[in-house]
């Protein structure tokens, strides 16, 4: 039985996501029209963004969250529900969507994205952690952060420096194509140089455009960032480019729209389950399109089976 019909519904939205306002109405209508209890709705605040909230439903004994918002605040909800067997129910609304997008959870009916997140099985998916260090004020290096989770995928490098060129207002309006529009200008910038370890291996060596990690490879238009790339498998999904000639885009593009995987130098993949890069200079890092930040040291690893997500069987 869903917790939806064994008890009190916890609700988080984001009321500043567009489409928070029909969601809302459509949602307190379903749980009427189906004789369940008024669901108990938190919005979230700049202050606090949908972690708190989360995780006092946890605390209140909630066997599942309905939780309405885009990639940011799916994240800190997955920062609370990790490893507690509470279901997660999703309401895309706001701007990407991209976690939603690849459970096949976007929609444009709010009464269908309810009915799933109110009564459909639950799905175990995993969830990639980072943590990172920066540089202080004098110039030396920071304590680690505590890990913070992603759904989609995390980026070290020009892909981070796209994200961080990009206004909240073009990302509001054009939502995941805002990135593209952004990110023409970092196209033909300079690989970067790192040092990497994957697995624990011993560290080595990369110049690379970008330091892509993916729990999930799809985005909106049919691309495959990450063909192989599987939710519930207990891996992450790295890529690197080390693009030496601006030619080699014309391969990278073909592999993304297409969804092959290219044999060439300028994509290189690799499964994971730990990664740690230490760039050589202050580089730029995003989190499911949310910039960080400049890092010095990062550490990722994969959390297997964390997160049980309500999704159409099939999906």
């Amino acid at each position: 039985m869903s917790d939806a019909a064994s008890g009190t519904l916890w609700a988080v939205m984001n009321p500043a996501a567009r489409g928070y306002a029909v969601m809302r109405r459509v949602l307190e209508t379903a749980c009427r029209d189906a004789g369940l209890p008024a669901p108990v709705i938190a919005t979230t605040t700049p202050e606090a963004d949908g972690y708190p909230q989360v995780h006092e439903a946890v605390a209140q004994g909630a066997r599942a969250v309905v939780v309405a918002g885009g990639d940011g605040t799916l994240r800190e909800a997955a920062r609370a529900l990790a490893g507690t067997g509470v279901e997660l129910g999703i309401l895309p609304i706001g701007t990407a969507n991209l976690f939603a997008y690849n459970l096949r959870l976007r929609t444009r009916k709010p009464l269908l994205a309810v009915d799933r997140a109110l009564f459909a099985p639950a799905r175990s998916v995993d969830i990639g952690w980072a943590s990172w260090r920066v540089l202080d004020e004098r110039g030396h290096v920071g304590e680690p952060t505590p890990e913070m989770p992603f759904l989609v995928m995390a980026g070290l490098g020009h892909d981070a420096a796209t994200v961080g060129a990009t206004s909240p207002r073009l990302k509001q309006r054009l939502g995941w194509l805002s990135y593209l529009a952004s990110g023409t200008r970092h196209l033909f910038s300079r690989p970067l140089a790192m040092r990497v370890s994957l697995n624990n291996a011993p560290g080595r060596r990369l110049t690379t455009w970008t330091l892509l990690v993916a729990n999930a490879g799809h985005i909106p238009g049919g691309i495959d960032v990450f063909p192989d790339a599987v939710l519930d498998d207990g891996r992450l999904d790295v890529m690197e480019l080390p693009l030496r000639h601006r030619t080699e885009w014309g391969p990278v593009a073909f592999a993304g729209l297409t969804g092959h995987r290219i044999d060439t130098r300028a994509l290189r993949y690799t499964k994971v389950s730990t990664l740690w890069a230490v760039p050589d200079h202050p580089t730029p890092f995003h989190l499911d399109g949310d910039d960080v930040g400049p890092v010095v040291d990062l550490r990722i690893r994969v959390q297997h089976a964390a997160l049980q997500v309500r999704v159409p069987a099939g999906s």
